[in-house]
């Protein structure tokens, strides 16, 4: 690997079985590659690692050329990914559907 590779991030989800409950887990990972498509293969490889009898990869995943123009290390408030969704769903019906469908182990605001 080369060190001139941009960085990408790359959201991997995964299913878990080892719960009270089924559940899904989506991790980001941060790689350096000379594409989207290579990046995600990086990720993937990396991910066999985290899999398990309880952690199985579902095969999903979405890379973001983090944007590193001069190629220097990350640093504090890098953006490593982002998605942007069309929808003409109101914020809170956008939360509800897609982010706070209340079965997520999550933080809100009001536990900060």
């Amino acid at each position: 690997m080369k060190n001139s590779e941009p960085w990408y991030g790359v959201r991997l989800i995964y299913r878990l079985t080892g719960m009270s409950r089924p559940a899904y887990e989506e991790r980001i990972l941060i790689v350096r590659a000379n594409s989207e498509d290579d990046a995600i293969a990086r990720a993937e490889r990396c991910s066999r690692e985290y899999e398990s009898e309880t952690a199985e990869y579902i095969g999903y995943a979405m890379s973001f050329h983090i944007f590193d123009e001069d190629g220097a290390c990350l640093e504090p408030g890098t953006e490593v990914f982002s998605l942007i969704r069309e929808s003409q769903l109101d914020p809170a019906d956008y939360l509800d559907r897609f982010h706070d469908s209340g079965s997520e182990r999550a933080r809100s605001d009001s536990e900060n």
